[in-house]
């Protein structure tokens, strides 16, 4: 048991990791062939662990309804939303639309009002929301406490009222634009290269088999 728990599910994940990622470094084409078929077999387990997930959801609103819990009128609206929209999206449209063997997909006009009247409200109305949450962290970052905070304040101050000033002081946006091209732009790349590294040696842990998801 333990074999088929860890000890192979480890072996072949290193084996198709380094497989893959030498059949993209390596320009020959039966390695490719053989790579790009491994990463389409990733995308297929990738699109029924998202059918799996669908049934998790479904499961877990359906005990929510048979509970009767305070949020099953929500999980109720939910279910009723989620078949909706997946049925309008199997509905094929008429030959002069498209190809009357293909599901419609997003492309249905019906999805297209729903993004355009429901959703795009919905991401428009928490855009908002995230401009007073914005504030109110900002508000306790930019505290007093050390010098730290000090240096972060007084940036922040120029950048805003070079951004404010219209030309009023030419030199504040003068000193906002090397403040977002010099020091911002170096950090931001800092940080863009940490993560990079943290990804590069995150997969080189999971081709070690030091960490396995795949496994329990």
């Amino acid at each position: 048991m333990v074999i088929l728990k860890r000890t192979l599910p480890t072996a072949l994940a290193i084996a198709v990791g380094l497989f893959v990622l030498v059949a993209l470094l390596l320009p020959v084409p039966l390695l490719s062939t053989i790579g790009t078929y491994f990463i389409d077999c990733a995308v297929i387990i990738a699109a029924f662990a998202l059918f799996l997930g669908l049934l998790n959801v479904v499961r877990v609103h359906l005990h929510h309804i048979r509970e009767r819990t305070k949020t099953w009128p929500y999980s109720v609206l939910l279910l009723v939303a989620l078949f909706a929209v997946l049925a309008v999206g199997l509905v094929t449209l008429t030959p002069s639309q498209a190809d009357q063997s293909q599901p419609s997909g997003p492309s249905h006009p019906a999805l297209q009002w729903i993004y355009t009247n429901v959703m795009a409200p919905i991401q428009a109305t928490f855009g908002a929301l995230l401009a007073f949450l914005t504030l109110a962290a900002a508000y306790r970052l930019f505290r007093i406490r050390d010098a730290a905070s000090v240096v972060m304040l007084v940036v922040t101050l120029l950048v805003l009222a070079g951004q404010a000033s219209f030309g009023l002081l030419p030199v504040l946006p003068e000193l906002r634009d090397w403040i977002l091209d010099v020091p911002a732009l170096a950090g931001m790349r800092g940080i863009l290269l940490g993560v990079a590294l943290g990804t590069v040696l995150a997969g080189i842990r999971l081709l070690l088999g030091v960490e396995r998801p795949y496994s329990d």
